[in-house]
């Protein structure tokens, strides 16, 4: 934005914004909620001997963690999805939700479909969007075990499994049961 209309203008706001006091919130409790797994790799990286370029110990990072970080976030979706907020008469999002719906109704399908769908939305005579440098690619791990070997792992290693530090043992067992799954292959 500051490309067409300069300098100082006050194009964009820095920083947090006083109107965005909900999303501003949510994005520190969510963030309150995922610190304890960077600490946790952290410590594997500098405790453990997690390497990163290493296929083993990323896969096993991977089985062990995503579900552990998808169970933790669904906990905290349904818990904020019922959090009252007070500016709303203590309502939650769900029941604004609902209410919403309810007040205004479901609103079906326009008859005035876009012809070509993978073009809607593309302002052709708009600026060029240039490619923001600051995102994050996260390759897929490589699946290195066969379906035996997965069914091997997943009836001795549990990723949900209670670890009373925070996956870390569980982790590190799973490494040692791929290492002697893939040795005794």
């Amino acid at each position: 934005m500051e490309s067409f209309r300069g300098n100082g203008r006050g194009s964009f706001i820095a920083g947090s914004s006083v109107h965005n006091q909900r999303i501003e919130r949510l994005w520190v409790d969510l963030k309150r909620i995922l610190k304890i797994y960077i600490i946790a790799f952290n410590y594997l990286e500098e405790n453990c001997g997690l390497d990163i370029d290493n296929t083993v110990y990323m896969f096993c990072l991977h089985y062990v963690y995503m579900p552990r970080i998808n169970n933790t976030l669904k906990l905290f979706a349904d818990a904020w999805n019922l959090h009252s907020i007070r500016t709303e008469h203590n309502l939650n999002p769900t029941q604004l939700f609902t209410r919403g719906m309810l007040q205004y109704g479901i609103r079906g399908i326009e008859n005035n479909l876009v012809s070509n769908l993978e073009e809607y939305g593309i302002d052709w005579d708009g600026p060029i969007p240039t490619i923001e440098s600051d995102t994050v690619t996260v390759n897929e791990p490589t699946n290195i075990l066969n379906a035996n070997q997965s069914l091997n792992l997943a009836s001795r290693i549990d990723p949900l499994q209670t670890d009373e530090c925070y996956g870390i043992n569980v982790y590190l067992e799973c490494v040692r049961t791929v290492a002697d799954i893939l040795q005794n292959s």
